[in-house]
């Protein structure tokens, strides 16, 4: 066989093998990533009615509840005299049923229940809806939204649409999520970053490289956007930093560790390590 041919046909042999292992490792990735999309507590469900009935609660009362429900104290404090909702929540944290994982774009995949709308606490303006329920090539991206009132949150969906106002459906039927609340942040303020958002973040350009190839911080003009940039910019608008590691890329991972805001209610994640 005469060299260039040999060198040609080397050439090529080696791209294969490397395509058939990339290939192998992000299939394997993706099958790791599918098989944690959702937590299932570990523990039973039990009886929470005689803790419910309770005139006061305990902190070990709290901690059960939450174990029990995925509320936080101040959820449970809202809804004290809603036991059907706390019950909900309560069957909702221990449901088990069979995740679909639907192929979004090429090497992304969005996990959820088809079937199932979760119970949510009522939003407020200003919170922040946090899933890790997409994942690309095995990574756990994941997805955010901001809250503008107690239907409609903005989302910078995907590759090619501008970011819009949504429901809550995508959150509710997603594998997991979670509602946080800002702490530490005067309300006054929290309406004008609300303002901001629909003044400045609707039908902006979706792009992955938001603060890559562009400014990070571009609260003056928003050409460019991703989902929990989106949400960064809202808040950073107002000198309100919730990238929690400060990289030129802000993830929904980095919001959810974000300490301007505190957990309210967990669906699907892991109760005591969220999403660290």
């Amino acid at each position: 066989m005469p060299a260039p041919v040999r060198i040609t046909l080397i050439t090529v042999l080696c791209v294969l093998f490397f395509f058939v292992v990339a290939m192998s490792f992000f299939v394997i990735s993706d099958g790791i990533a599918h098989s944690l999309a959702r937590v299932v507590p570990s523990y039973a469900m039990e009886d929470i009615a005689p803790v419910l009935a309770k005139d006061e609660w305990s902190q070990e009362d709290y901690d059960f509840l939450y174990r029990q429900t995925g509320l936080s104290p101040s959820a449970l404090d809202e809804y004290r005299e809603d036991e059907d909702f706390i019950l909900a929540c309560q069957r909702d944290l221990f449901y088990d049923g069979e995740v679909q994982h639907d192929a979004a774009n090429f090497g992304s995949s969005h996990d959820y229940f088809p079937d199932k709308l979760f119970t949510m606490v009522s939003l407020r303006p200003g919170d922040v809806l946090i899933s890790s329920s997409v994942h690309t090539l095995g990574w756990r991206n994941g997805h955010a939204a901001l809250v503008l009132n107690s239907s409609r949150t903005l989302q910078a969906i995907t590759i090619g649409v501008p970011s819009r106002i949504q429901g809550l459906v995508w959150f509710r039927e997603a594998a997991n999520f979670m509602v946080l609340r800002p702490v530490g942040i005067d309300k006054e303020v929290i309406d004008d970053i609300v303002d901001y958002a629909w003044d400045n973040l609707v039908n902006v350009e979706y792009s992955l490289f938001t603060g890559i190839f562009n400014a990070k911080n571009q609260a003056d003009d928003p050409q460019t956007t991703q989902c929990a940039h989106l949400v960064w910019q809202a808040y950073m608008a107002f000198g309100y930093d919730i990238d929690s590691d400060g990289g030129p890329v802000v993830t929904p991972k980095d919001i959810a560790n974000s300490p301007y805001f505190e957990v309210i209610q967990v669906n699907g994640f892991d109760l005591e390590k969220l999403w660290r």
